[in-house]
């Protein structure tokens, strides 16, 4: 019973620190009016950065449509990048850890082509520690880890689309 009470008293100090330091959780984010209806220009729309983007775009209650002709705004993707680089190498000449990483260049222009937001990078980075003897495990970490990345990249493209147009 003490446990329990202790339990709870702790979970209700735990929880009344993490709303005092301004912790939130992940919700959409409210986007500019001018991105109601977004075209997202993209190499290919199905793969990359393009998925996670426009899932967040939906969650934040824009329509994503599939030409530019009837769109308010144009994201566009200028390039994207993902790799695995060798952080640090065994005694026996073999990989140890990667560093992933992902990046993006994106701009935003309304429907006249007038330029919102002149090309911007963003990138992201992760240790990656990797084991021969786990091959298969470690390739599909490897891909989960990117997929996550690709999602945050997504959301902080948003949200620097977000700080950019919300300025007075």
């Amino acid at each position: 019973m003490i446990a329990k009470q202790l339990g709870s008293g702790t979970l209700l100090v735990l929880l009344a620190l993490v709303s005092g330091c301004g912790f939130q959780l992940r919700g959409e984010v409210e986007l500019p009016a001018v991105l109601q209806d977004t075209y997202i220009e993209s190499q290919d729309p199905f793969t990359g950065i393009a998925r996670p983007l426009r899932a967040q775009l939906e969650r934040s209650q824009v329509n994503v449509l599939e030409t530019r002709e009837q769109a308010s705004a144009v994201l566009k993707i200028v390039s994207e990048r993902s790799e695995n680089r060798v952080l640090s190498v065994g005694s026996r000449g073999k990989a140890t850890e990667y560093e992933l990483y992902d990046s993006v260049v994106f701009s935003l222009a309304d429907a006249s082509g007038k330029q919102l937001i002149a090309p911007q990078t963003l990138s992201i980075t992760r240790d990656l520690v990797f084991d021969q003897n786990e091959l298969l495990g470690k390739l599909t970490e490897a891909d989960s880890i990117h997929r996550q990345m690709l999602e945050s990249l997504a959301r902080q493209v948003l949200m620097r689309i977000q700080a950019a147009l919300d300025k007075p």
